[in-house]
Parts: C-alpha cells; structure tokens; sequence
C-alpha cells in the first residue's frame, strides 16, 4: 500500500463522510500533512494539560499546551520542554497531562 493511496482512500472516505467535495484538496493537503508531520505530532498540543505549583498542588488544567500558555504568559516551547522532561519547571510551574494525573495523589 503506497502513500498516495492512503492519502487517496483516506480523502475519499472524508468527502463521502461529509458530502463535501469542495474541499477534497483541502482534506488532501491535511491528510498528507498528518501523514508527513506524524501523528503523534499532529495531535500533541490537543492532549489536556495540568499546571502544578511547587508543591504539586493543581493550579490549572488546559485544554492543550497552546491553551496553557495563551493563559498563563508562557511561551509554548517552555511548557512543552517541562512535559519532555527537558525542563523542571517553566514560570513557576511544573507541567503534566491530565492522563498522568492520576499516577499523582490530589
């Protein structure tokens, strides 16, 4: 199976899915963008993000790395080298996602 027909078979489910044949380049442009780019990639920033203070107390919960740092002040990269391990804090903050929440006790 190649990419072209991936990205063919892919387009042609979304244009019956939507009825929308209008935008068909515009799913393929996408859909070979994801592709590209990688998936985990493309969805990085739509995972759920908690702000812990220094005691590991909750200060916020965010829709994805973009949100957080639209919110708090802080430039997206700090926040997404906290979650990478690369950094221990960014503007006071320790970050997690949500789904590692649990594995720390409230």
């Amino acid at each position: 199976m190649t990419r072209e027909y991936v990205i063919n078979k892919l387009t042609c489910e979304l244009v019956i899915i939507t009825g929308d044949t209008d935008n068909m380049v515009s799913y393929r442009k996408h859909i070979a963008m994801a592709l590209d780019i990688g998936i985990n990639h493309f969805t990085k920033d739509m995972e759920e993000v908690v702000a812990l203070d220094k005691w590991g107390n909750e200060t916020g919960r965010f829709k994805g790395v973009t949100d957080a740092a639209e919110k708090l002040g802080i430039p997206q990269p700090y926040i997404s080298a906290v979650l990478s391990g690369q950094q221990h804090t960014a503007g006071g903050y320790r970050f997690i996602k949500a789904k590692d929440r649990i594995l720390i006790k409230r």
